[in-house]
């Protein structure tokens, strides 16, 4: 349960571009302390990255937080309304980003809450995908756990977003 408030940041993550009508897929690989761990996941990610060359860009790539799902649904409840707070923060924006030769950074904006992002990306086809973690303590998420289970501070976020070459 605690365990979807990192997944809810997965989807804020791309080097990608625009708001617009595109779509596109996110993804949070969290892991579970003192051991196992669960993906979140939501196609529910707005904006496209533009390519130039080997240089890729991005602005307002957003994730609608309440639309993540881990399989569990008790555990999305509390991840959504505890940690995540989606009814006041309801989106995961990736405010700006470029990357070149594969390698990004960006700012990832959660919970109102704005920090640096460092990661790796791929173009493939017409769709690009980011990798990067994340701490959730960065964005104030903090002392989830539930039934001696806990959740660990970094978080790993995936996010594919489709790219314009231009």
């Amino acid at each position: 349960m605690k365990h979807l408030s990192l997944s809810m940041m997965i989807l804020s993550t791309t080097f990608a571009a625009s708001l617009a009508q595109a779509k596109g897929n996110a993804a949070a690989d969290v892991a579970l302390s003192p051991a196992g761990s669960f993906v979140a996941k939501t196609e529910e990610v707005a904006g496209e990255a533009i390519q130039e060359g080997d240089t890729v860009k991005a602005e307002n790539i957003v994730v609608k937080l309440d639309s993540l799902k881990t399989g569990i649904p008790l555990r999305d409840k509390h991840a959504k309304d505890k940690y995540l707070e989606t009814k006041k923060f309801p989106d995961a924006v990736l405010t700006k980003a470029i990357g070149k030769g594969g390698k990004g950074k960006g700012r990832l904006k959660i919970r109102n809450i704005e920090k640096d992002v460092e990661g790796t990306y791929k173009v493939d086809g017409g769709n690009l995908t980011a990798n990067f973690p994340i701490k959730l303590s960065d964005y104030g998420i903090t002392g989830i756990k539930y039934m001696g289970v806990g959740v660990d501070d970094q978080v790993k976020l995936t996010v594919t977003v489709p790219v314009k070459k231009k």
